[in-house]
């Protein structure tokens, strides 16, 4: 599983007026095909988002903060949502975290994140092993999961609100 979140913080540039399109499209331009680029901004970038989706990149926008969005961009896999329609996918990577830290981080962000509890956000999370004692809470949640991927170097799955 060769996957990275490959995170570029640009705030501070913002905040003292500096332009970073040529380094978010330099960190961009290094991505592998399964990685997600993520982005920290003090704003919503919607003329960003049109560019890189110009480009073959779906996005996910998570507000953090009053000034503190996080948007992800990552090649779509095919996978769909209800309806036919691909909905956004946040990424969490819980590689290399010990026990209980990836269930208690993957239930963190879906009960601080509103758009996962109205199912407009999907979410996708990245472990060391399939969560064993994670998919019976989220079960318990609403919440339904496919395993996407499995193997020695990881499992890769997909949460969304179960219909």
């Amino acid at each position: 599983m060769a996957r990275a979140v490959v995170d570029l913080d640009v705030r501070e540039m913002l905040r003292a007026k500096e332009e970073p399109f040529q380094r978010i499209m330099e960190t961009v331009s290094g991505l592998g095909p399964e990685d997600v680029f993520q982005l920290h901004a003090t704003f919503r970038p919607d003329p960003l988002i049109r560019v890189l989706g110009k480009q073959g990149f779906a996005h996910a926008v998570v507000q953090a903060g009053d000034d503190h969005f996080i948007v992800q961009f990552y090649h779509p896999d095919g996978a769909e949502g209800e309806g036919g329609a691909a909905k956004p996918r946040f990424h969490l990577d819980n590689r290399g975290l010990e026990p209980p830290q990836p269930m208690l981080r993957t239930l963190g962000f879906l009960e601080e994140h509103p758009a996962c509890q109205t199912g407009e956000l999907e979410l996708e999370i990245w472990n060391d092993r399939v969560p064993a004692f994670l998919l019976p809470e989220l079960t318990d949640r609403g919440y339904a999961y496919e395993i996407l991927e499995e193997n020695p170097d990881g499992a890769r799955v997909r949460i969304y609100r179960a219909s």
